[in-house]
């Protein structure tokens, strides 16, 4: 598991990542993980999941939840993606109606990761 944050305002531009420069939480692969591992290297925003066992699926769940806001008003889009495709389901939209007032956005979704395979996970700004 990695809890990873981003403490500081971060401008976002379109079609953009966001990016995570703290690491909270970061456990260690083990049998509870049944094969499973991710990777992240700080200040990025790719997180990379791996399954290294050589047979079967692991299943991930991925959380993820931002306070924002924009200096104009209007419609504001954020997707969880997998390898560059957005994940069904899990769209986040916030219409700002005052500028710079914050909302709350969130989603989660559960990412399966074939035998020997990696998947890179990204939350990207598609407003």
């Amino acid at each position: 598991m990695i809890n990873s944050v981003n403490v500081p305002v971060q401008t976002v531009n379109t079609q953009a990542n966001i990016l995570f420069n703290v690491d909270r939480v970061r456990t260690k692969r083990g049998e509870a993980c049944n094969g499973g591992w991710l990777f992240h290297d700080l200040g990025s925003g790719q997180f990379t999941l791996t399954n290294e066992k050589c047979c079967g699926c692991v299943v991930f769940e991925v959380q993820f939840n931002a306070n924002i806001s924009s200096a104009t008003t209007g419609a504001l889009a954020f997707v969880i993606q997998s390898n560059g495709e957005a994940i069904g389901g899990a769209e986040m939209d916030y219409t700002v109606a005052t500028v710079n007032t914050f909302g709350n956005i969130s989603s989660s979704t559960l990412i399966k990761v074939p035998a020997g395979a990696s998947i890179t996970v990204t939350v990207k700004n598609i407003s």
